[in-house]
């Protein structure tokens, strides 16, 4: 019997589709942490998060059999959590902020050389700077900075174009850059 790491997420998901239910379990397994990692850092709380990483889920396990694979089920999984993400922020319009253990969470490491004082500083400000993005550009920030999405994925995953994705990227580290300074480190958008 193939072990199941070795079944990609298109064969698991004809499995589940099929219906058996330890081809999802193993979907969600998979899939997880990311999901809930990509919902913290566009709501900024970690219970908010993990409720809407199970909604996530639960949607996608409902909407399975509709599936059909014009798109990678981790793509497709990406659009399903970051629409929650914006309808939930757009329907509470309150803009939470983060605990410090959250930020290092979805944040990148700071070099260990620098003073813990610095380093809260930065965390402090770097959250402030996220959350007061615009919802669209935190969405794509987070997805290609955090998660390491190329434009065209995120341009898939937000049902958009990729001069728009690209568009909102560049906005968006300009906005972290004029608040952060050379913290961030954004590209051109020419690399998809």
């Amino acid at each position: 019997m193939e072990r199941p790491e070795a079944r990609d997420d298109l064969q698991l998901v004809q499995e589940a589709q099929s219906g058996h239910e330890e081809a999802f379990n193993l979907l969600v397994l998979r899939h997880r942490r990311a999901i809930f990692h990509t919902a913290l850092g566009l709501l900024g709380d970690a219970q908010d998060a993990d409720d809407l990483a199970q909604e996530v889920f639960i949607k996608a396990y409902e909407s399975l059999p509709s599936f059909r694979g014009g798109s990678s089920f981790y793509t497709w999984l990406y659009r399903i959590a970051v629409n929650l993400s914006l309808n939930r922020l757009r329907a509470k319009k309150v803009r939470t902020f983060f605990r410090l253990e959250q930020v290092e969470a979805i944040l990148p490491a700071i070099d260990d050389t620098d003073a813990s004082v610095e380093r809260v500083e930065f965390l402090m400000k770097a959250r402030e700077a996220i959350l007061k993005l615009p919802e669209k550009q935190r969405a794509v920030f987070i997805l290609r900075y955090f998660r390491e999405m190329s434009h065209a994925e995120i341009a898939q995953v937000m049902d958009r174009d990729v001069g728009t994705i690209k568009a909102n990227y560049h906005q968006a580290v300009k906005k972290l850059r004029d608040s952060l300074g050379d913290y961030v480190k954004g590209e051109d958008g020419t690399d998809d």
